[in-house]
């Protein structure tokens, strides 16, 4: 048997993801964190995490981006996840990663989207995807995609950085 790749295993989260639909779409501090069937905390489905630098859009425009969700005041911050709310019940319709940054281009219905852009090309991550049932990730940052063999079980957990990647 071949040992597995973070591209082979990226490439079949995508083939799991098209056609579903996002169940939570939250903040956390200037995180975007989607679950896809599933609920945090629930070891079913994949979890999405986008950090450092994203933004979520639609046909209006950028709705919210992480470096606006970086604000403090708790009122304006319930505002913005009101925003990043509107992601639930849509269609995961395209996944797709950069070839040369590894940035990811996430599609969803009624035209919302979720992109990632390399602020930092010496950083470890920008995002990763997580099969909460087996506990296998993938992260994206400029060096490339990598596979990374477990993450907490606990999506209302701080999400940092997988430990334990590979190439």
């Amino acid at each position: 048997m071949t040992p597995a790749t973070a591209r082979s295993v990226f490439n079949d989260f995508v083939q799991w993801l098209l056609g579903r639909k996002v169940e939570v779409a939250d903040l956390f501090l200037n995180s975007l964190r989607v679950c896809v069937e599933g609920q945090f905390g629930e070891d079913t489905g994949l979890f999405l995490w986008f950090d450092p630098v994203w933004h979520l859009g639609c046909p209006k425009g950028i709705l919210v981006g992480s470096r606006q969700a970086q604000v403090e005041e708790r009122d304006a911050h319930a505002a913005l996840n009101v925003l990043v709310k509107e992601l639930e019940g849509r269609e995961i319709e395209r996944v797709s990663v950069d070839a040369l940054t590894s940035d990811i281009d996430i599609r969803f219905s009624g035209d919302y989207w979720v992109r990632t852009f390399v602020s930092d090309p010496a950083a470890e991550m920008n995002w990763y995807i997580r099969d909460r049932e087996n506990n296998v990730v993938v992260t994206g940052a400029a060096s490339g995609l990598r596979l990374c063999d477990s993450r907490p079980a606990d999506e209302n957990a701080p999400e940092g950085p997988p430990p334990n990647t590979q190439e």
